[in-house]
């Protein structure tokens, strides 16, 4: 009998949020995750998740290389 291994839902959420970021960039994740997640989240984890060591000068130059790539 092969057992299914359920993954944590912290584990879960954390591979969304990469994919989420690779696909719409920065901005438009923590954008999303802001509207969607209103369950009880851990916003220190979070934010390390979505910028990790950026500075916030760092994070407005990606949104804005971002928004010039896709006009």
């Amino acid at each position: 009998m092969t057992r299914l291994a359920v993954p944590t839902s912290d584990v879960v959420k954390s591979e969304a949020i990469k994919v989420l970021i690779e696909q719409l960039g920065i901005g438009k994740a923590a954008f999303f995750i802001r509207e969607t997640m209103a369950q009880p989240v851990d916003y220190l984890k979070l934010k390390d998740q979505l910028f990790g060591t950026m500075t916030v000068s760092n994070v407005y130059d990606e949104i804005q290389r971002d928004q010039q790539n896709r006009e």
